[in-house]
């Protein structure tokens, strides 16, 4: 694992390995050192960076940067289409690559008496089935739309609205004194993408359900995640929950998210996320700004109507 703090990679000592690691975290948006791909290079690592949350609205040019692998989300970067990503690769690294399975068109020839199998000598040894060949052709005029548009001016605009909601989200306070917001990851635009994960409180420091946030902005016309984002290790990091909890026995018997909550006694849920991007403008950081203010500053924690149950993280 990456020591940040002291700039050393700590591995096998007995050889090559694989370090992974998000160029942008899609919890707290926060920006990791592209460096790093470098420095796991001297240190014998191969490297997988995760540009998924990333590339959206950041430029990535994989001559100056050369991790081995890298992972992209097509709807992620323009909207469209789902279900098709990216995996790539550089041809000495996929050559190295051995898989124990196959599965269709994947293999040039197999016996079963025999027990043995050809895998295709390129890419394909790796694409499972039968490829999405209705979708894939709209990534192209995908791209170009987007190198139409520039990457560079998506960033400043992400960038920029990104800080204009964070300064404003942090300085409101209730007639307490209280902080109406908590942020995760970096509180400025510095070092961070258009991700601001974040949760509400009252008056009284107690948390505002996620739920009731998400059913809130719904209603006022706003699409933004509520949870923990698939990002359980942030989640947990970001809630303060220590491993030792999650160690117990009492844990073994629960069924259901919200008796999970529960035993670690946890306040919530999880967070609330705005993620700015391509389409986003200064209007819809303006009316979500006036949204949380109007609905969520000075309101103290009342006995709401019933919440749905959590069914998953």
């Amino acid at each position: 694992m990456l020591d940040a703090n002291r700039g050393r990679l700590w591995g096998r000592p007995d050889g090559r390995g694989l370090f992974a690691y998000p160029a942008q975290s899609n919890f707290s948006g926060v920006q990791h050192p592209l460096s790093w791909v470098e420095l796991a290079h001297r240190h014998g690592y191969d490297v997988l960076l995760d540009a998924a949350a990333y590339a959206p609205t950041n430029r990535l040019d994989l001559r100056v940067v050369q991790p081995e692998f890298v992972c992209l989300s097509w709807y992620k970067l323009f909207g469209y289409p789902t279900g098709v990503g990216a995996l790539l690769a550089r041809r000495d690294a996929l050559a190295r690559l051995r898989r124990p399975w196959f599965a269709g068109r994947t293999i040039r020839a197999v016996s079963v008496q025999g027990d043995w199998h050809r895998s295709m000598d390129d890419e394909s040894a790796f694409e499972d089935g039968t490829l999405n060949f209705l979708s894939i052709p709209d990534v192209e005029f995908g791209l170009r739309w987007l190198d139409a548009i520039d990457v560079d001016l998506v960033h400043t605009r992400v960038g920029l609205l990104t800080g204009w909601l964070l300064d404003r989200l942090t300085t409101l306070r209730h007639r307490t004194g209280r902080p109406l917001v908590q942020v995760y990851g970096p509180a400025t635009g510095a070092d961070r993408g258009g991700t601001v994960t974040f949760n509400l409180r009252h008056p009284d420091g107690s948390l505002v359900d996620e739920r009731l946030v998400a059913r809130e902005a719904a209603a006022a016309g706003f699409s933004l995640r509520t949870g923990c984002f698939c990002n359980p290790g942030a989640g947990e990091g970001a809630f303060g929950i220590s491993p030792d909890s999650l160690r117990r026995r009492l844990l073994a018997r629960i069924d259901t998210i919200d008796e999970y909550l529960g035993a670690l006694r946890l306040p919530t849920g999880g967070a609330v996320r705005v993620s700015f991007g391509l389409a986003s403008n200064a209007t819809d950081a303006e009316r979500f700004l006036a949204f949380v203010e109007a609905t969520y500053l000075n309101r103290g924690a009342t006995a709401d109507s019933p919440l749905p149950p959590r069914l998953r993280c």
